[in-house]
């Protein structure tokens, strides 16, 4: 099977929690090759991804992406442009995050807000930003961002919990999601809200 042919998938934060589980999903289909990004690749958690269950002509690579570095990204997508002869990305999934710091709009700091933006805001525009151009050659490309219902307005009210710092950078990646769906309209992109 050529490659151009095989599902690239591409998932950040991936070697625990909900990312780990989007590997183990993907992993688990034939024909697709996911490439695991994390910030440690000597992790044990990281380690551990090697071992998961993959169905017939599936693979893993892992890549070094810290989301809150601007040239993590690219020099990840370089790698695997010159080291796993990646051709194209069909699906990237933005999944890294922090809630480092709780607190109201009245107690929080700028440090704060600046960690959780870095991470949750900027992490997404770095991302996609580095993968654009894999992504437009891919016949179905899709950008996917989880969000949160923290960064929804219309939610506030219904979720009062004093998330400031958390809240406001999961809108801002809400509104750069959005607005790369209506920049790029040959990208599929949106957030989803996993709890």
């Amino acid at each position: 099977m050529s490659s151009s042919s095989l599902q690239t998938v591409l998932i950040t934060g991936a070697n625990r929690g909900i990312g780990k589980g989007i590997v183990t999903v993907y992993l688990s289909k034939s024909d697709v090759t996911v490439i695991a990004a994390v910030r440690d690749l000597e992790s044990i958690s990281t380690k551990a991804l090697s071992s998961l269950p993959k169905a017939k002509n599936s693979s893993l690579i892992t890549v070094k992406i810290d989301s809150s570095l601007e040239q993590d990204a690219i020099a990840a997508v370089r790698t695997l442009e010159s080291e796993h002869s990646i051709s194209k990305i069909d699906v990237v999934i933005a999944n890294a995050g922090t809630s480092a710091s709780l607190g109201p709009v009245a107690s929080i700091t700028a440090e704060q807000v600046l960690d959780n933006m870095t991470v949750n805001s900027l992490g997404p525009l770095f991302l996609f930003q580095a993968t654009l151009p894999l992504l437009q050659k891919s016949s179905q490309p899709k950008f996917v961002v989880l969000g949160s219902q923290a960064g929804s307005i219309s939610a506030m009210e219904k979720a009062p919990a004093p998330m400031a710092a958390y809240g406001s950078s999961k809108a801002m990646a809400h509104y750069f999601v959005r607005k790369i769906h209506f920049e790029h309209n040959d990208i599929i992109s949106f957030a989803v809200e996993p709890g």
